[in-house]
């Protein structure tokens, strides 16, 4: 384990705009049934995360290299579009959300709003240590958590406070952020990796992505479908979440564990697969584990998604908005696939109940089949990839490596800092390679030499070559 060390309390901000997104879903405990608010059983609902998609996908467009820095003009129009849509959508008319303009208009300047507040955090977590990184993103977790527990309290009438609040906090810290994390930082970060292979970023993307956009599929169906049956406390789902969220500290710091969206899918595929399969069970209590479940998953992807895109900027930061705008947008669009669908089925509720846990054992089958695309081919490993100096392949090493690390039973990712150092690289040099931080690859390398028994680099390099 390793000591924990807080990061900079404004990096915590991100949690508001992670509110202001939760607050709009129909299962979500937060601002649950305030008058006019769009939700996502709204056509309203709809339109906003159309627009919120396209948002991100022109920025990602848009947004890349010398441009990046010109990301963080974009800060005030996104305070005023949340704010004025959060007043348009709550403004009474009279008129029905679904045939309301008002509304409509309302919608669509939140989901932009919101899209270029998830790209703006994305790009200061592009800039700031990966350490401060890990912390920092399950920490803000907690913003969550004090809306969930405290907004069920206040009276009706004062809910819309807590909801202005939400942009305007995100707002404030998003600008002390880029007030202490200059461009240039993140530039001298963003340079090639010696050793390192050119990669597809589409095909990459494109990997991710589709297991991504199923997931949240899952996501929101069962968020939207179990919510009819939900009864008593409804804000527990969302406290089970971001709880769930702080214990990712424990994962990506104490044990310095560095989550993949490998090893992310592979740990949450049975969870999903859990939620899904509890939508055959029509009880209060079903469908409150079913929520919770929800919660958990969202808020371990949401962080995961920016750890993924925060560390991969550290090898390509002119294209790192790209990345998560992309990533981002699939993510999005799966909820709102999960959602159509969850409407289409619970509008015909009446005359098919069968037809949820049919589509529920369907989804089962997608969510194993996309999980195996991704686990199946993890990522790419030194040990995989590793050229020696002239560019041909060090099989002997790689070879004798893998046997120590079987041997010993070293970790995937303790065998990368084995090859690494018994190719003679530095520390440093592994923190830059794997994108990972000092004191992580600290502790791997404290752990390979309790495993193997030595007690120098020479010890090591003695027996990798015996």
């Amino acid at each position: 384990m390793r000591g924990l060390k807080m990061p900079p309390w404004w990096l915590l901000g991100i949690g508001f705009t992670h509110v202001q997104i939760l607050s709009q879903y129909a299962g979500s405990g937060l601002f649950h049934g305030m008058a006019g608010l769009p939700v996502s059983t709204d056509v309203a609902w709809f339109v906003g995360m159309g627009a919120n998609i396209l948002v991100l996908l022109a920025c990602g467009a848009v947004f890349r290299g010398p441009r990046l820095d010109r990301l963080k003009r974009l800060l005030a129009p996104s305070i005023i579009l949340n704010i004025v849509g959060f007043l348009l959508s709550v403004w009474p008319t009279g008129v029905t959300a679904n045939d309301d303009p008002v509304a409509l208009l309302g919608a669509i300047a939140l989901g932009m709003g919101q899209a270029i507040m998830f790209l703006l955090w994305a790009d200061v977590f592009n800039r700031a240590k990966i350490e401060e990184a890990e912390i920092a993103l399950p920490l803000s977790s907690l913003v969550v958590l004090a809306y969930a527990v405290v907004v069920p309290l206040l009276p009706a009438s004062l809910n819309g406070i807590p909801m202005l609040v939400a942009p305007l906090a995100s707002g404030a810290t998003l600008y002390l952020s880029f007030q202490r994390l200059p461009v240039a930082q993140a530039c001298e970060k963003a340079v090639a990796i010696e050793g390192s292979r050119p990669h597809s970023m589409v095909k990459e993307l494109a990997r991710i992505a589709v297991p991504l956009a199923v997931f949240y599929l899952v996501v929101s169906w069962n968020g939207l479908l179990s919510q009819f049956e939900m009864t008593g406390e409804r804000s527990l789902p969302e406290i089970i979440g971001s709880l769930a969220g702080v214990l990712c500290i424990v994962v990506f710091v104490l044990f310095s564990l560095k989550i993949d969206f490998a090893a992310l899918f592979r740990w949450l595929c049975p969870l999903a697969t859990l939620a899904l399969i509890l939508n055959f069970w029509k009880s209060p209590a079903s469908a409150m584990a079913v929520c919770s479940i929800s919660s958990v998953l969202d808020i371990t992807i949401w962080i995961v998604t920016y750890l993924y895109s925060s560390r991969m900027a550290r090898r390509d930061y002119g294209t790192s908005l790209t990345r998560i705008a992309v990533l981002l947008a699939v993510s999005h669009g799966g909820a709102t696939v999960g959602n159509i669908l969850a409407v289409a089925v619970l509008a015909d509720l009446a005359q098919q109940e069968a037809m949820p846990q049919s589509i529920s054992l369907v989804l089962v089958c997608l969510l194993v089949a996309t999980t195996m695309v991704v686990v199946g081919r993890p990522a790419l490993r030194v040990a995989a990839d590793w050229r020696n100096e002239d560019g041909a392949a060090a099989p002997n090493m790689s070879a004798r490596c893998k046997a120590i690390s079987e041997q010993h039973g070293l970790t995937a990712r303790e065998l990368d800092v084995l090859l690494l150092l018994a190719a003679g690289r530095s520390q440093p040099y592994i923190c830059d390679y794997l994108v990972l931080s000092k004191s992580t690859v600290s502790t791997h390398v404290s752990h390979i030499y309790q495993k193997l028994s030595v007690h120098s680099r020479q010890e090591l390099l003695d027996l990798v070559s015996e």
